[in-house]
């Protein structure tokens, strides 16, 4: 998924550029925001304590009954190493200059980073169930950080200011969801605090995570930040205000209920428009891939004579990132920057009619992805009896008026995350390296499989930012866990060729062998017409019990049946699996399992047969191939119903046994 609006930050780059000045200096002992009350420090191996203060200031950081002291340097930077010891608290740091920090209600426990893309970003209130469990959530051991989002041309010392908050009913809501029910099974399994740093941002790209460095493996990559380098931040500042000052006059405009448009009138002819599926964010679409700005979107309903015109109202999934929606020429609704809350309007009385109808949505987006995104199911006309449905072809066509990045803020930097390698390293992972951490959960990958080149690139890609990650955190190759994308879009009757998700799931499993890396296999738990699939309690449980086995010393199964070994004889293929447990379940009253296919000498993929051969092994046949070459499972973007699992209820992964 592409990126979604953004919160105003508190910088500009003008302002990155001064915090990074040796000019820059603090009058008084100050922090970054991640060291603040509330929060859980690393246990046993320690962590870094760092701040600002005058240069040559003395420093004493106190902590547990232990004392640390330092000077702050030239430029009025100092930092300290300071130990921690075992799990436990509440516990009451100091630091003292010539003015005295206290912070308090400070843990001892494990630190786990939850980054990626919009799936980790997912909160408990929009999950599955989310509401309920919010409103019991009264776990004071778990705490969340949130980095807010900034992409940034270079690295910078500061995240905004922000607070790490207890995990309680008033606060679980706004957790990131996968993070929360991660946390959530370590701590009742451990007792072990959990804090999250939450570190992520919807639809960006892996190469944007790594820094400049890391990406000097790679030749297109290292092109790709030349392009960067030409970039006059204090230019790009002065054109943003520009952009900014003349989007907010005609906003002004616009905002006035009577404010006209050729567009809005039902009798407009888009014929020359293109047509676009819907929901889909346009940037997905050739020509769009870049655009941030207004967007008018037309779609011809026709009703029925027993639709209920007087008692109807429509529904427009989720829209990125404003809207302001007309039907037959009347404004019957407006959302201002709120991308993730679907669009539901009452319609007024004597709008609608019988026969053709004309729906116009004039949508405004600010940076990274635009336009109608969520489920189909949640475009719909309803009168409470009859359901219409929205989804589907939309004409649309780009309006001239240019968006600032954020429409409330001037201040902030017009770069988009995905504009160049290393953006968000330096704005969200460079500010809090010194953070010691116990290890990583990461959900992000779908902005990477739009097209093959990018799936294909994708293993030695994170691995890059992982190997980079490790090295500037300096704890050592730590946990990095994975979740691998689950299954989406609509089935195929016959084996899908073209399609990238299944080369994308398959580096994401290549890097999962990386040493002290692990994989949460969801291809059960998708949603076809959704990319934000809400069981986020599955996603959580399946990255914790990864942690437990590793990292906490618990004997169990901690993923699904993984490939081991296959043997092909003639018209059939006998397919042994590893980490079954007790033994491989069929989920089908048929005994059938789903998901294979099987190709000869021709390459050309048939659907198979398949069922139970042992406590391990699969056995699987075809008519329509005489001599089996190859086998695939569950390759596809959306493989459809998931049969094949081990005792432990967890799925098979997918798999492929050639490399065409």
């Amino acid at each position: 998924m592409k990126k979604y609006g953004i919160n105003p930050l508190w910088a500009g780059l003008l302002l990155i550029s001064i915090f990074l000045s040796p000019l820059f200096v603090e009058a008084e002992v100050t922090l970054p925001s991640i060291l603040g009350s509330n929060m859980v420090v690393q246990r046993e191996i320690g962590t870094n304590v760092w701040g600002w203060a005058k240069p040559g200031e003395k420093i004493v950081v106190a902590f547990r009954d232990q004392t640390v002291k330092t000077k702050a340097d030239k430029n009025g930077a100092w930092k300290v190493k300071l130990p921690t010891g075992e799990a436990g608290g509440p516990f009451l740091m100091t630091v003292q200059g010539e003015n005295k920090v206290v912070l308090d209600n400070i843990l001892v426990g494990d630190v786990w980073l939850c980054g990626g893309q919009s799936n980790m970003e997912f909160t408990l209130k929009q999950a599955e169930n989310g509401a309920i469990e919010a409103k019991k959530a009264n776990l004071h051991s778990i705490r969340q950080f949130k980095v807010e989002k900034n992409a940034a041309l270079i690295p910078v010392e500061k995240t905004a200011p922000g607070n790490w908050l207890e995990c309680n009913p008033q606060n679980a809501p706004d957790f990131s969801a996968v993070g929360y029910f991660f946390a959530k099974k370590i701590f009742m399994e451990t007792g072990i605090p959990i804090g999250l740093i939450y570190d992520n941002w919807g639809g960006t790209m892996v190469e944007t995570w790594t820094s400049e460095e890391g990406c000097k493996t790679d030749s297109n990559l290292v092109r790709w930040i030349a392009e960067m380098k030409k970039i006059d931040a204090e230019e790009l500042a002065k054109n943003q205000l520009v952009i900014f000052e003349k989007y907010r006059e005609e906003l002004a405009k616009v905002e006035k209920p009577d404010w006209d448009h050729e567009y809005i009138h039902p009798e407009y002819d888009d014929s020359k428009w293109y047509s676009f599926a819907q929901p889909a964010l346009w940037e997905t679409q050739e020509g769009y891939e870049y655009f941030d700005g207004v967007m008018w979107y037309r779609k011809s309903v026709v009703l029925p004579h027993d639709f209920n015109c007087s008692n109807a109202k429509i529904s427009l999934a989720r829209i990125d990132d404003s809207d302001i929606t007309w039907i037959n020429g009347k404004r019957v609704g407006e959302t201002f920057n709120q991308y993730n809350l679907v669009r539901v309007y009452e319609i007024p009385r004597e709008i609608l009619r019988e026969g053709k109808n004309q729906l116009v949505v004039r949508m405004e987006d600010y940076t990274g992805g635009g336009g109608f995104h969520g489920s189909a199911s949640e475009m719909y006309l309803t009168d409470g009896v009859q359901t219409i449905d929205l989804s589907g072809e939309w004409k649309i066509m780009k309006d001239e008026l240019k968006t600032p990045s954020n429409p409330e803020n001037p201040s902030q930097s017009p770069i988009q995350p995905n504009q160049f390698p290393a953006l968000l390293f330096n704005g969200m992972i460079n500010p809090v390296i010194n953070y010691a951490m116990k290890g990583v959960i990461w959900y992000q990958g779908e902005a990477n499989a739009d097209r093959m080149n990018q799936a294909l690139s994708y293993q030695s890609h994170l691995e890059n930012m992982i190997t980079d990650w490790r090295k500037r955190w300096g704890v050592g190759d730590f946990p990095f866990y994975q979740v691998q994308l689950a299954n989406f879009r609509q089935e195929t009757p016959t084996p899908p060729q073209t399609d990238v998700w299944p080369y994308l799931r398959e580096a994401q499993a290549n890097v999962a062998k990386f040493p002290h890396a692990g994989m949460a296999c969801i291809i059960d738990i998708g949603n076809a017409n959704d990319i934000h699939p809400t069981d986020k309690l599955d996603v959580g449980n399946r990255l914790a019990i990864i942690a437990l086995k590793n990292d906490y010393g618990k004997n169990i199964i901690s993923g699904g049946p993984k490939i081991d070994h296959v043997s092909f004889e003639e018209n059939k293929v006998f397919v042994s699996f590893k980490e079954v447990g007790k033994g491989l379940v069929v989920k089908n009253k048929y005994g059938y399992i789903t998901g294979f296919a099987v190709a000869g000498f021709e390459k050309e993929f048939h659907y198979a047969k398949a069922t139970l051969a042992g406590k391990d092994r699969v056995m699987v046949t075809c008519d329509s191939v005489s001599k089996i070459e190859a086998v695939r499972f569950l390759w596809a973007d959306n493989p459809g119903e998931i049969t094949l699992y081990n005792s432990e209820g967890l799925p098979a992964e997918p798999f492929r046994t050639d490399n065409w």
